[in-house]
């Protein structure tokens, strides 16, 4: 009798553990992040410094508006970019407006992480994955996009993003790690101060984007 006991002891837990959903990762990891729900209705400026290996380094100061889908973005003066919902356009610099909305797009998905991921139709994997990334136990999310394939690294008992990958060719591992250092707190908003970026497999460093604060 206490074998069979033990036997379905260990069945619910290993099955209690196999249902877990990419939403549940990502609600943990939410309510890490943003537990007051802050995202959707942020409105502030962002300050980031961008560096590089070579020491060609951008100050870039970025103006949301989540309620409206606004998008001011401002690199070293020279490029400056304005965009509201599918709109946008060039006011100082390169006149390409389908780059400021590619500009936007990526400030907004890197930045905005993990909250972006509740996007509508972001197209997870149904199972979650679990790796030991420097001694912490994570949840791994992927997301299989129509280009890449990403990966999305959370502390399985913080629910804190530690790093994401992508690869644009699976079967050749080439693609970008990202990996996230300290945090900032932007309006109840935890958010990654530093991610430093390496092309995979080669683990090249390609440079580090820094939250520096917001006004």
């Amino acid at each position: 009798m206490k074998i069979l006991l033990s036997q379905l002891m260990i069945y619910l837990c290993v099955s209690a553990h196999a249902q877990i959903t990419p939403y549940q990762v990502l609600d943990k990891a939410a309510a890490y992040h943003d537990p007051n729900g802050k995202w959707k209705n942020l409105n502030t400026t962002l300050l980031f410094t961008e560096t590089r290996p070579l020491g060609d380094d951008q100050k870039t100061t970025m103006v949301i508006d989540n309620t409206r889908s606004y998008m001011k973005i401002d690199r070293n003066g020279e490029n400056v970019y304005e965009v509201l919902g599918e709109s946008s356009k060039v006011l100082v610099g390169d006149h390409d407006e389908a780059r400021a909305l590619r500009m936007r797009n990526y400030y907004l998905y890197l930045w905005g992480l993990p909250m972006k991921l509740y996007d509508e139709g972001t197209p997870f994997d149904r199972d979650v994955e679990e790796e030991m990334l420097d001694g912490v136990k994570c949840y791994v999310l992927r997301v299989v996009y129509q280009k890449d394939t990403w990966y999305f690294h959370f502390d399985q008992n913080t629910g804190r993003m530690l790093q994401y990958k992508f690869y644009q060719d699976k079967e050749e591992k080439k693609g970008e790690l990202i990996t996230l250092e300290d945090e900032i707190i932007i309006d109840g908003i935890k958010i990654p101060q530093k991610r430093s970026w390496y092309t995979l497999p080669e683990m090249k460093y390609l440079g580090t984007d820094i939250l520096a604060g917001s006004k």
